[in-house]
């Protein structure tokens, strides 16, 4: 969904939704009241316990989509699609997929073999994808239509699937959801909504609270505590201290509505994409280290991931036909490699703290009009 599509839909209809395009939004949402324990499994554990039954799909050499130097393929299974793609602590890929009533979170280790999923019961609302912490454990904010007003809570899961906490909002009284959560590697989670900024700690009790007049939406958050955020509809990035205030603001990009894709490093150096413009990196201060048009990168712009250690993946298109390619850039913006499956159309990337690359696309069947979902994890 492109940025301006995304802005109209906030404001026009107060619908969660998120401009980076890296959120899931399901029609359908866990149905819950305040205090409840929600209804999570793993498998077919309701408790969060791991099934017996778990599949035990191996990871596959990825010649079916042309691929080089993979470490593993996982093919989803038939008729879902990825919506969002994250490499956790422990090296396992979570990965996120949604039908009529429930909504699940795929779970492969560093083989590619699929253990229990973490699974979400659905009813009447939605469920948007946050995000892990550095333990690995997930968060979801789920929404419940009701009678009187929409209701939504901010939920962590532990690695097993177990509801560990919720915290519900109020639309009344902290305006309407803007984007997706932010959890941080220490546990935290920034939420941003048209009203207020809040930052829940690792057991999710409120560690600051303000307000949010200009719409500004954390996009990530670092070890440091350090938030990167843009105000909506405008040019400006800004990077928050841990207490929420501001540590900088530039200006950067051809034109505000764009898709546009935010990422943090551990020392606070912020990069931002931008499709049909390019990339720039700033430091810790705000200062402009280097930027690169598309044409430099040699992609157009999709998709970006960065990890702690300041390792860019970015995911696009090249300028002529061919499979999408994903150009992993050092800190200082040099290019350090290249790769893509003959074909593969990648929708989502990630990177982890080694500087390996996974990516989520499909491979359209033209004989029988599907498009194949795959997760691939490259090598160095």
């Amino acid at each position: 969904m492109g940025w301006a599509k995304c802005w109209l839909i906030c404001l026009g209809a107060m619908l969660a939704c998120d401009p980076q395009g890296g959120g899931t939004y399901a029609t359908a949402g866990e149905s819950a009241s305040a205090g409840s324990t929600g209804e999570a499994s793993t498998g077919e554990a309701a408790t969060g316990e791991t099934s017996s039954d778990a599949p035990t799909t191996s990871g596959g050499s990825g010649s079916e989509l042309g691929c080089a130097d993979v470490r593993w393929t996982h093919d989803v299974a038939k008729f879902s699609s990825i919506r969002d793609l994250v490499v956790d602590a422990r090296g396992h890929v979570r990965a996120t997929e949604s039908e009529p009533d429930l909504f699940r979170v795929l779970d492969l280790d560093p083989l590619g073999v699929e253990v229990a999923p973490l699974e979400v019961a659905t009813a009447d609302g939605g469920v948007q994808w946050g995000g892990v912490d550095g333990e690995g454990n997930v968060v979801l904010r789920v929404d419940e239509n009701g009678a009187q007003f929409p209701r939504d809570w901010l939920r962590k899961y532990s690695v097993e699937g177990a509801l560990l906490w919720e915290v519900e909002f109020a639309s009344t009284t902290d305006g309407f959801v803007l984007g997706a959560p932010v959890p941080g590697p220490d546990g935290s989670v920034v939420v941003t909504r048209a009203g207020s900024i809040v930052l829940l700690d690792a057991a999710g009790s409120v560690v600051w609270k303000q307000p949010n007049p200009d719409f500004m939406q954390a996009f990530a958050r670092n070890s440091a505590g350090v938030t990167v955020a843009v105000v909506l509809s405008t040019r400006r990035v800004r990077s928050l201290g841990p207490d929420g205030a501001l540590l900088w603001e530039v200006e950067w990009g051809q034109e505000a509505l764009q898709d546009r894709f935010l990422a943090v490093d551990a020392a606070g150096g912020v990069v931002v994409g931008e499709t049909l413009h390019g990339l720039a990196r700033f430091s810790g201060d705000g200062t402009l280290e280097w930027e690169k048009s598309e044409a430099e990168v040699g992609v157009r712009i999709d998709g970006l991931a960065m990890n702690e250690a300041g390792q860019v993946a970015v995911l696009g298109d090249p300028d002529e036909p061919s499979p999408s390619v994903v150009v992993r850039l050092g800190p200082d913006g040099a290019e350090v490699g290249r790769r893509a499956c003959a074909q593969l159309t990648g929708e989502r990337v990630a990177i982890d703290g080694a500087g390996q690359v996974t990516v989520a696309g499909y491979d359209f069947l033209s004989g029988n009009g599907q498009y194949d979902w795959w997760v691939v994890a490259f090598a160095e």
